[in-house]
Parts: structure tokens; sequence; C-alpha cells
């Protein structure tokens, strides 16, 4: 009798599992919707069953974490150069800027340490080593491994970034080396190699946008990227107001690229000029594109009406923009950035708004580019692995 009765408890709960992991969506939206305000309990929702996991990856509009390491910020100061060097001895949180923690990360870099970080692109760090890359959730640990890139042309890693989100059908790690590109599609077993014949072509932004890629490189380049039927770039030169050019490599600036909505392509400049511990950060809109002549004008934009962006101060990391972020007690028309002074590791100021603060002013100048180190950097939890993800 009390086996018997043991396996009817245990079919009637195996029944009610598969029945909660079964909901309708109609029921599951309007849960993701009053969750939607608290990271915690959107991942206590993932974390149920599959189904859900996928569902609220889908629908859910989380705002962005601050990926960042908790060292003891009075033994190792954030702007102290050896700091590079200690980032095998800590552990990586997750701050929330709409609560005063952090909660630990899945991430773990012990088997990175030995590895080189190349970019932040779409929620995923990309690494490589002597055997080949690795593309790995910020947020869950879990890794992508892309088959290894063998040919004559492949010398040097000149940039890396994905095209899409992993879990996209059509999401592609580009590699540049020297003159040539590669190009492989996550989940497949090969490489496409490219000779774009484009001078000085390098990736450092990249956003989609209308159904187009877009792309900010080096010195002021702007491009235009078509990877079907066959691969086609067209570069452009950025102009300013008066037909004004600006080479953020001549300039003390940093610029990011990012879409605010389905008018607006955003591009932001963090300044810091030589003499002062100020900065601002600035906007533009794309106004028109010059085929002919290959020239992309862009224009002042005053405000972000309402929405916020969050940028890093490695220019390998991408800029994420949230719209209304006073859904979970942020501020329109602000800029979030790393913090290297204050109690929270992060802070905003407003567009156009000159700030005062000589660390974090000296750590936006700077990139974490030399050191082939990751530095704190903005994520977002949107993505949970999916199912038969490594």
């Amino acid at each position: 009798m009390q086996i018997r009765a043991k396996r009817t408890c245990y079919a009637a709960a195996s029944s009610e599992a598969r029945g909660w992991a079964e909901l309708p969506d109609d029921l599951l939206r309007p849960i993701v919707a009053l969750l939607s305000s608290s990271f915690r309990d959107l991942l206590a929702f993932g974390s149920t069953c599959h189904p859900w996991r996928d569902f609220s990856a889908h629908t859910s509009s989380l705002y962005p974490l601050l990926l960042h390491p908790s060292t003891d910020r009075q033994q190792y100061p954030w702007y102290d150069y050896d700091y590079w060097t200690l980032f095998h001895e800590c552990t990586w949180r997750l701050a929330d800027p709409a609560a005063a923690s952090s909660y630990p990360s899945l991430l773990s870099l012990s088997d990175l340490r030995g590895m080189f970080f190349l970019r932040c692109s779409y929620g995923h760090l990309i690494f490589f080593d002597n055997k080949g890359f690795y593309i790995v959730n910020a947020f869950s640990g879990a890794k992508v491994v892309p088959p290894c890139l063998k040919s004559d042309n492949f010398i040097h890693i000149s940039y890396a970034t994905l095209t899409a989100p992993v879990a996209s059908a059509d999401s592609h790690l580009l590699v540049g080396s020297g003159g040539y590109l590669f190009q492989w599609r996550v989940g497949s077993d090969s490489w496409l190699e490219h000779y774009p014949k484009v001078p000085f072509l390098t990736i450092e932004q990249i956003v989609a946008f209308k159904g187009k890629t877009y792309t900010l490189g080096s010195f002021g380049s702007f491009c235009i990227v078509q990877f079907s039927p066959c691969l086609l770039v067209q570069k452009f030169e950025i102009m300013f107001e008066e037909d004004r050019t600006e080479d953020r490599y001549w300039t003390n600036q940093k610029t990011w690229l990012v879409v605010c909505d389905v008018l607006l392509l955003i591009k932001l400049e963090a300044v810091k000029r030589i003499s002062s511990e100020a900065f601002q950060f600035k906007a533009f809109k794309l106004k028109s594109l010059d085929a002919k002549n290959k020239k992309a004008r862009w224009a002042k934009v005053d405000r972000l009406n309402n929405w916020a962006i969050f940028v890093s101060a490695d220019g390998r990391c991408e800029a994420l923009s949230f719209m209304n972020p006073e859904r979970w007690g942020g501020r329109s028309n602000h800029i979030y950035f790393p913090s290297y002074e204050s109690e929270r590791p992060w802070a905003a100021v407003q567009l156009w708004q000159k700030a005062n603060n000589h660390s974090t002013s000296s750590w936006l100048s700077k990139t974490g580019s030399q050191y082939h180190r990751l530095v704190p950097t903005w994520v977002l939890p949107s993505a949970y692995p999916r199912s038969g993800q490594q």
C-alpha cells in the first residue's frame, strides 16, 4: 500500500509538471508582464522549465545589467592600471540599476584566463586563443564554439563581432584579418572567406536597422554591409554640420552606434578635453546617405525623448538602448555608464550635460583593448540559453 501511494503521488506530480510546462502563451504573457520590473522574478520564471525560459526570452523586456568584477576597491582601485592584471582573482557580478544590490553572475572566467577578449556583442563575449574562438553568454556562461578557422590569409585579428543574437537564425560571426573578412554562420561547420576590397575596413560597432546592417569603423568610416546573396560593403565618410569631418583617433572622443527606435540611428560621443576633467555625451542622427559621393551626413539630436542609452568605457563593447526606463526607476534622456568613484558601479548623466568626475573621465578616455582584458560592460539578460546550447 505504501509503495502504491508513493507511485500514485509520483505520477500525479509528473502529470502536474507536464501541465505547467504546457501552459498556453495567452496565460504566460500576463505573468511575464507582471514580473517584467524584477530581474530576480524573471530569472526565477525562466528557470522553471525550458518552455517558460524560451517564452520569457522572446517576450520580456529586461533592462541592461552591468557585468562588473567584485574586487576590493580600496585595495584595487578601478583607475589603477595594475587592476587589469587582477581579473583572475575576482568574481563577476551583475549590477541592477533598478536596485541597490548586485547579483552573482553564472559567468566564470577561470577557463578563459589565458584568452584574449575581442568583443561584447549581442550579450555575448567573444574570446580567442590558439585553439580558436569562443562565444560566451555573458549572463549564463554558456559557450558556443565555432569550428577552427584555417586559412593562409588568417594572420592576425583586426576585429570580431556578431551580426545578430546567437539564437537568431541569421546570426554570423565576422572576423577581420588585414584585408580579409571571414564569416561563420552560427551552427554551421565551415567558414566563408571574403576579400571586400575596401581599404582600411574595420568593424568596431555593428547594428541592424530597417533590414540593413550598419557598421562603424576606425578613421571615421561608416559602412552598410550586405551578406546575401553575396557580401557587399559600401563605405561612407562621416560628415557633420557644415561638411565637417571628425576622425575619432585625432580628437579626444569615443563613439558608439546605437538604434533607439525605427526612425533614429543614434551616434554618441563621449568627449573628455585634455585640460579638463569634464566629460559630455553628444548625440547625432543619420540624416542622409549620399551614395554618389559616399558621404553619410549626421544632424544634432537635442534629446533622446523616452530613451536611455547604456555605454561602456571599452569601445569593443556595444551600446544598448532602452525605451521608457521609468518603468524600473530609470531616467529617459540619460546615458548610463560604469562609474569608478561612486558607491554604485554605475552612474548616469543627461545628454549634452557636462559632468565632472576625474576617475570616470579618465577611464572613459581609455580602452581595455591594449590589455586584451574584459572591462565592466552592460549586457541584456533577455536571451536565456536556448535548448541545445552548450
